[in-house]
């Protein structure tokens, strides 16, 4: 559905970690770096892993927030630990990110020696709404088990293996399955 620039692609570090949870988020402006731990308590959002927080560049004017960690679970966290609300986290990406331009919150976690819980979240906002695309998933093994991914906000289906070049209200010849886009 978007396609992501190639700063965004998945990174070694972050993504073989064995044995703590990783966040990533960005592009953000470069002008709210000084302000994003400000930014973050202001709208009740957490990585899990503040305390670790680093923000690195993207090029001219993007940089990306990273915490790496105990306690980071590859997605915003608010009060008591749980998922943050996605009003929240649609406040931050409407102040730091630029108009028009994709944005992810990637990460993921380990609950147990053998199981990974792997998020991928890509938005793009207008200046007053943020579309999102999700999906989680339980990596076991071999096993690949699709937790979430359900129709997104304002028709726009969710990501999925392959995504369609259409939404599924333009499309006359598709069901919605467990939040995948069938043919």
């Amino acid at each position: 559905m978007f396609d992501l620039p190639a700063e965004q692609s998945f990174r070694p570090e972050l993504d073989l970690a064995t044995d703590s949870g990783v966040i990533r988020f960005g592009p953000l402006k470069a002008s709210c770096a000084g302000e994003i731990r400000a930014l973050m308590q202001e709208f009740g959002l957490s990585t899990g892993g503040d305390q670790d927080l680093r923000i690195e560049s993207a090029g001219h004017d993007a940089v990306f927030l990273i915490a790496a960690g105990e306690g980071v679970t590859g997605y915003f966290l608010e009060e008591f630990g749980i998922e943050a609300a996605i009003e929240s986290v649609d406040a931050l990406v409407l102040r730091c990110c630029a108009i028009g331009a994709p944005v992810s919150i990637r990460g993921h976690y380990f609950p147990d020696d053998e199981t990974r819980i792997a998020t991928l979240m890509t938005a793009v906002h207008d200046g007053a709404h943020v579309t999102w695309c999700h999906v989680r998933a339980r990596i076991r093994g071999g096993e690949i088990l699709r937790l979430e991914g359900a129709e997104g906000q304002r028709g726009f289906p969710m990501v999925s293996c392959s995504p369609r070049p259409l939404t599924p209200a333009l499309r006359a010849d598709t069901e919605h399955l467990h939040g995948r886009v069938t043919a």
